[in-house]
């Protein structure tokens, strides 16, 4: 009851404000800079407290000559920003104004489950193999149709045409007529095969024929480049774990993936062989 009062009191209070400083000192050919900070008014964090750092600059004048005392060298390293979680993802699509509160679950939820991205040990989103090539894929061949401001400016639109300012005719024409005829000029340019096949010396023990490394939904494989005709398939070496079904005491225990792109481990014998392992 405390935190639920605390909060909501908090919600209907002032905001705190801080006085930032910022010192810039010049020695011949160098730089240095000091900031620093100092609540001024408490505002909401007199009933619902969070930490804040508070440094106190001493007192100067503009072109005050100062006295050198120490010289303190420290090395800075520039950190990447952190990766999106669920929660940072939708605060940047509202940023962005990229789409509406009804529009983030399936956004995030659609580019989980066709694999473009995957959440690591931590709960954060990073890209998959599949990911990053349908990404260079839309940047290179789409780049209008996947740049921020465009999508921005079509959901302002969309806002428009629900308002009765806009008509929803003129707003269609003006994005598919220019978009299907680059989509029907991409389909005569560009090859699958380019970005999802890739040739190899291997041969399948299947049919004969050659064998490719394929880019599927849930990473590479092998697959008969003669497919659909041989369903031939055979896990990349890395996959491959070096040790003997239990089952069948002739295959080996491969990773795999299911259609919800949960981990487990399988004979790759199958099926001729259905042992599986759940993690």
């Amino acid at each position: 009851y405390d935190l639920i009062w605390r909060r909501f009191t908090a919600c209907q209070m002032a905001q705190a404000i801080f006085n930032s400083i910022t010192i810039d000192i010049e020695a011949r050919n160098y730089s240095f800079r000091a900031t620093g900070q100092i609540l001024k008014f408490d505002g909401f964090l007199k009933v619902y407290p969070i930490k804040y750092d508070e440094t106190q600059l001493p007192p100067l004048e503009k072109e005050e000559v100062l006295e050198f005392l120490k010289l303190s060298p420290q090395q800075h390293f520039t950190q990447p920003p952190p990766r999106y979680t669920e929660a940072t993802i939708i605060k940047a699509l509202e940023s962005e104004g990229i789409g509406r509160p009804s529009t983030y679950a399936p956004i995030i939820s659609t580019i989980q489950e066709r694999n473009y991205i995957e959440k690591d040990e931590k709960r954060y989103f990073r890209p998959t193999e599949i990911g990053l090539v349908v990404n260079d894929l839309l940047v290179e061949h789409f780049p209008k149709i996947v740049d921020i401001k465009f999508t921005a400016n079509m959901e302002e639109g969309l806002d428009k045409i629900a308002q009765g300012q806009r008509d929803w005719t003129r707003l269609i024409e003006e994005f598919y007529i220019p978009f299907s005829q680059n989509l029907e000029q991409k389909y005569q340019e560009v090859s699958k095969k380019e970005f999802t096949e890739k040739p190899t010396k291997k041969t399948c023990p299947k049919c004969g024929a050659p064998l490719l490394i394929r880019l599927g939904k849930f990473g590479r494989f092998y697959a008969c480049s003669k497919y659909p005709k041989c369903k031939y398939t055979e896990s990349l070496p890395e996959n491959i774990l070096g040790i003997k079904c239990p089952k069948c005491k002739e295959g080996e225990i491969v990773e795999k993936r299911t259609k919800r792109n949960k981990l487990f481990y399988g004979c790759n014998r199958f099926p001729k062989c259905d042992y599986a392992l759940w993690d």
